[in-house]
């Protein structure tokens, strides 16, 4: 759907923050991954915040955090050069000096994919930008951006994964499609919008399935109206569950990879 027939509304928008139906019913400082939850019934916030049991790492947690880690890196690295004019000389060194602290892992074949195709793809974008035809000023990739989500009722050390070219958000997620990725990406867009007051309208997804290498695959969002209310829709009713204790029932379909599973008995 494209942001010219299917407009974002100004009340929609990050910076509206200070009114209806941004405006948020209590300040809790709540993750992105939160609002978005992977749980059906968000029982997972339950857990966290008013019962206060302490998650378990797992696997595709551990798999997911040093997949953000590698490339976040990698993004530094290759931006590092761009800045100092060294962009031609930035070969798959840098891949390599950056994947020394992960060779211990089980899944290092998967993160060495990985980030192979993440320094192939960024040093394209900054090559094509600074000498392609029609070059324009081009900021690269903003990786593990930090973004004050308190205008939004959200924690004010939001990490988004990356912001492209200053009007583009990426996240990153190892595993299956899922609706609520879509959610969440709304939910960066709109706290970048609130910190810088530029309007982001389309952001996108790099999933990654792992099964003995790595399968990278690439949505585009639209960060249209439905997505950004079904945000807010989600962060209120977080708001509401927590505020009022109210215990939520265990979800039919445990996803996997949830840190309370050894709680939920999924």
């Amino acid at each position: 759907m494209r942001a010219s027939t299917y407009p974002v509304p100004e009340e929609l928008r990050g910076w509206s923050w200070d009114r209806p139906p941004v405006r948020h019913r209590a300040y809790l400082g709540l993750g992105v991954y939160e609002v978005a939850s992977y749980c059906p019934t968000k029982r997972d916030v339950w857990l966290r915040r008013v019962a206060e049991e302490v998650p378990k790492g797992n696997d595709s947690l551990k798999l997911g955090s040093d997949t953000h880690s590698v490339i976040a890196s990698i993004a530094s690295a290759i931006r590092s050069r761009a800045v100092l004019g060294d962009l031609l000389n930035c070969g798959t060194g840098v891949v390599e000096e950056v994947l020394k602290g992960f060779k211990d892992r089980e899944w290092y074949p998967v993160l060495r994919e990985v980030a192979y195709i993440a320094y192939h793809t960024m040093m394209s974008d900054y090559v094509w930008a600074s000498y392609g035809e029609g070059y324009q000023p081009f900021l690269g990739w903003l990786s593990e951006v930090r973004v004050d989500g308190t205008p939004l009722g959200l924690s004010p050390n939001l990490r988004v994964d990356a912001v492209v070219s200053g009007n583009l958000v990426l996240d990153f997620k190892v595993g299956k499609r899922a609706y609520n990725h879509e959610v969440g990406l709304a939910g960066y867009a709109m706290a970048v919008e609130a910190n810088l007051e530029v309007p982001i309208d389309y952001g996108f997804i790099v999933y990654i399935s792992p099964n003995g290498h790595a399968r990278v695959s690439v949505r585009g969002v639209h960060l249209g109206p439905d997505l950004r209310r079904d945000f807010i829709d989600s962060r209120d009713e977080v708001i509401d569950m927590v505020l009022s204790e109210r215990e939520p029932p265990k979800a039919l379909n445990c996803p996997q990879a949830c840190p309370f599973r050894h709680v939920c008995g999924g």
